[in-house]
C-alpha cells in the first residue's frame, strides 16, 4: 500500500507539471556527455551570448612567479643587495652598512693624524731636530691609513644607497628561471607582470644584475625594472609572462568569462549544439591574456561558446539554480 500511495503522488506531481507548461530545461544524458535543451523563453530569460573560438597568432610566453625588490645600487651599478618586503631584511641591511659607515670614518681619522705626523717629522727634520727615518716611519702610516680607507669605502659602496634613502626608489622585479628552460626565453625582451588576481598588468624591462642564482633548485635569476609610477612594494608576489624564443603561435582562444572551474579545479565550457541545445565541454586553458583565455588542445575553431548565462547552465545543470 505504501508503494502505491508514493506511485501516485510521483504521477499527480507529473500531471501538476504538464498543466503548467512543463519544466524550463530537460537534461538528456548520452554516455558521459549532459545535453541541455532549454525552451525559449528559458534562453531569453536567461540572456544567453555565444562567441565563435577564433584561432589567432598569440605571442609565445611561460608564465613564472615573480618578487618585487628594491635595488640598492647606485645608478650604472649592478652589485649591491636587494630589499625584500621584510622587516628583518631592512633591519640586518642597516646594521651592515652603519658598521661598514664606522669603518669608512674611522679610516678618515686615522688618515688626518697621519697626515699630522708626517707634517711634523718634516719639520722636526727641517730643524736637525728629527731624522729621515722618523719621516719615512709617518708616511708609511700614512700610506697604510688611506689604503684602509680605500677598502673601507668599497665595503661600503658593495652594501649600496642606504635604506633609509628618501625620495621615489627604483622598483625591480626577481624571477626564478628553470636552467632547463633559460634557452627557450628571450632574454632581451620586455615581460609581462601582473598582479594575483587582477588583469591589469604593466610592462618590465630587462636589466642587468648581479647574477644571482639556487643552486638547490636549479634556477637562474633575471631581474627586470618596473616603471616608475608603480604602485607595487617590495615582497609583493607577482605573475610574469616573458617571452619565448619562438615568437608567435596560432592558438585557438576563448573569452575568459566563458570558462567555469568545478569544486575540483577542473575547466569546462558550454558550447551550442543545435538551436536551444548546449553541451558542457572540458576544455584546459593555457594562459589568460587580458579578456581572452587561450586553449590548450584540439578545440574546434568556429564552436559556439557561451559567454553571459553559462553560470545560469551550469546551476541548471546541477540543480542549484533559483
Amino acid at each position: 500500500m505504501k508503494l502505491l500511495f508514493l506511485l501516485l503522488i510521483f504521477v499527480a506531481f507529473l500531471q501538476a507539471a504538464e498543466s503548467v507548461g512543463g519544466a524550463p530545461a530537460m537534461i538528456t544524458r548520452e554516455v558521459d556527455l549532459v545535453v541541455l535543451t532549454l525552451r525559449p523563453e528559458a534562453e531569453r530569460n536567461l540572456r544567453l551570448k555565444t562567441v565563435a573560438a577564433e584561432r589567432k597568432s598569440v605571442p609565445g610566453v611561460r608564465l613564472f612567479s615573480g618578487e618585487v625588490v628594491t635595488p640598492l645600487a647606485a645608478q650604472g651599478k649592478v652589485v649591491a643587495p636587494f630589499l625584500g618586503g621584510t622587516l628583518d631584511e631592512v633591519l640586518k641591511l642597516a646594521d651592515l652598512q652603519a658598521a661598514a659607515d664606522g669603518r669608512l670614518q674611522q679610516a678618515q681619522l686615522q688618515i688626518d693624524a697621519a697626515a699630522i705626523a708626517v707634517e711634523r717629522a718634516q719639520k722636526m727634520l727641517s730643524a736637525e731636530a728629527g731624522s729621515v727615518r722618523g719621516v719615512d716611519e709617518a708616511k708609511t702610516a700614512l700610506a697604510l691609513a688611506e689604503s684602509s680607507k680605500t677598502t673601507a669605502r668599497v665595503q661600503r659602496e658593495l652594501l649600496g644607497n642606504p635604506v633609509e634613502q628618501a625620495g621615489p626608489r627604483r622598483a625591480w622585479v626577481r624571477v626564478a628561471i628553470y636552467s632547463g628552460e633559460a634557452a627557450l626565453l628571450d632574454p632581451k625582451a620586455e615581460v609581462s607582470i601582473q598582479t594575483l588576481g587582477s588583469a591589469f598588468s604593466q610592462p618590465g624591462k630587462p636589466v642587468a644584475a648581479p647574477p644571482t642564482a639556487n643552486g638547490l633548485l636549479h634556477t637562474i635569476d633575471w631581474y627586470y625594472e618596473l616603471p616608475v609610477q608603480t604602485s607595487l612594494r617590495a615582497g609583493e608576489r607577482v605573475a610574469v609572462e616573458v617571452p619565448t624564443l619562438q615568437g608567435k603561435l596560432a592558438s585557438v582562444v576563448i573569452p575568459f568569462k566563458a570558462v567555469l572551474h568545478d569544486i575540483h579545479g577542473g575547466q569546462w565550457v558550454y558550447v551550442q549544439t543545435k538551436e536551444h541545445t548546449y553541451t558542457r565541454r572540458r576544455i584546459q586553458v593555457l594562459r589568460v591574456a587580458g579578456g581572452d583565455a587561450i586553449l590548450e588542445g584540439n578545440f574546434p575553431e568556429g564552436t559556439l561558446v557561451v559567454t553571459d548565462g553559462s553560470t545560469e547552465l551550469f546551476g541548471t545543470e546541477f540543480m542549484t539554480g533559483k
